[in-house]
């Protein structure tokens, strides 16, 4: 399985166990809002991980938008909204 993290977004690439599909396309920007102990968490994970903030955030919404294409919405929200 290839990498589909660029080189920019990762200082030390390995393969990735997930397919998403990260393009080379110009992207769009919104604002988004974190509690600061959700802001912190991704603060400890782009540092281990060392992959920026950015792409960790388009790969969970990546996949968090796949998994509502794949079960329908309701349970997944639901799912989302119990915790």
């Amino acid at each position: 399985m290839t990498d589909l993290v660029c080189d920019h977004d990762r200082k030390r690439t390995k393969p990735m166990n997930t397919q998403l599909q990260i393009h080379a396309t110009p992207y769009r920007q919104f604002p988004l809002r974190l509690t600061h102990d959700l802001a912190d968490e991704l603060d400890r994970i782009a540092k281990r991980t060392r992959i920026n903030k950015t792409t960790i955030s388009r790969i969970a919404i990546q996949k968090f938008i796949a998994e509502i294409e794949r079960t329908g919405a309701d349970e997944v929200l639901d799912g989302v909204c119990a915790v």
